[in-house]
């Protein structure tokens, strides 16, 4: 038993000898320690614009609606009656003398043929006693029946005239009355109003009124077209006008304007279009204007430590530019310094 044991140790033995001359491990193997990825940086992409010159203007705006300075209130004066035509429409453009509307006289027609038989009745007799040798007096009498019928026969012809109402001006039907054919219309009811399309103006509310004086020049902007305006009325020129009003009537007109308070009042100097009339109008006012000036928005203008600077692109890098400001608005600014004309500004 003892030799057996002895000899299993032996055979062990050897095994571990051989197995270190042969290179070979029983433990495992370390790792391999690997060097870090390069990871290459991604190049910072901006959004630039170019600077460019143009004018700048510093302006006041304000708006308005285009209207008359002479409107026409039409309405029958002396008689009412049932409407049984209209001849315009809102809009429509009229000369003076054409007809507005015109009520019914079928009970007038009725009563001019009435009188009209009587009259020629009254006249046949006078006709027949002066045929008859009557007197002077007998004929005299009988002819007064005549004249009372001439006078009833003109009352009714001035009535049946009066029953086409007519544009008293020329202009446009800016407003009718709420009234139809076979609706009544009184006497004294305003059925149209007709504005003259020959003096036009617009009426505006500016914060700074003093930037209005009169006769001040500005522009009138109507769908994208400029025309020239002067200022002809101020609070101002108003307190004069109103003086002058209470002591005289000179200066009022039928249909004339109904002047407001802190309101400005702005006249076309040359011929403004017929279809202005209800329109709505810009009135522009310069205050300051530059040519040719580096013109840049006002959002790519920063302030940083108090001063004001833009960022410009220069070799590929973001860099940081003082500027100096010369006329601003509430949207651009004019570039004195710092800036030329084609500069890479960042917007983000």
């Amino acid at each position: 038993m003892r030799n057996i044991l002895l000899r299993a140790i032996s055979i062990a033995a050897a095994a571990v000898v051989c197995a270190s001359l042969s290179g070979c491990y029983l433990l495992p193997d370390e790792e391999e320690v690997l060097a870090a990825p390069t990871v290459k940086a991604s190049e910072v992409s901006y959004t630039t614009v170019k600077a460019k010159r143009k004018t700048i203007e510093k302006r006041v705006i304000n708006s308005g609606t285009v209207k008359s300075e002479q409107m026409y209130n039409v309405a029958y004066e002396d008689q009412g009656g049932t409407i049984s035509e209209f001849y315009v429409r809102v809009g429509d453009e009229v000369k003076k003398g054409d007809k507005i509307c015109e009520i019914d006289t079928t009970d007038i027609d009725y009563q001019i043929q009435l009188k009209e038989l009587d009259r020629k009745r009254a006249y046949l007799n006078t006709e027949v006693l002066y045929e008859n040798g009557c007197t002077q007096a007998e004929y005299d009498r009988a002819y007064v029946d005549v004249q009372l019928l001439d006078i009833e026969l003109e009352k009714l012809y001035e009535q049946r005239d009066g029953s086409v109402l007519t544009a008293p001006c020329d202009g446009i039907i800016s407003q009718l009355a709420d009234v139809r054919v076979g609706d009544t219309a009184s006497s004294g009811q305003t059925i149209a109003t007709i504005m003259q399309t020959n003096k036009l103006y617009i009426d505006i509310k500016p914060n700074d009124l003093t930037l209005f004086p009169m006769g001040q020049k500005l522009q009138i902007r109507i769908n994208d077209e400029l025309y020239d305006g002067e200022v002809f009325m101020t609070p101002d020129e108003l307190v004069e006008y109103r003086k002058e009003e209470s002591e005289s009537h000179d200066k009022l007109e039928e249909g004339g304007i109904d002047y407001d308070a802190e309101t400005i009042y702005v006249r076309f100097s040359d011929k403004a279009p017929e279809d202005a009339v209800g329109q709505l109008a810009d009135t522009i006012l310069v205050l300051d204007r530059v040519e040719d000036a580096v013109v840049i928005s006002n959002n790519l203008i920063k302030t940083v430590d108090g001063e004001k600077i833009v960022y410009v692109l220069k070799d590929g890098e973001k860099t940081a530019v003082p500027i100096e400001i010369g006329l601003q608005t509430g949207s651009q600014s004019e570039i004195i310094s710092g800036l030329s004309e084609g500069d890479e500004i960042v917007i983000r």
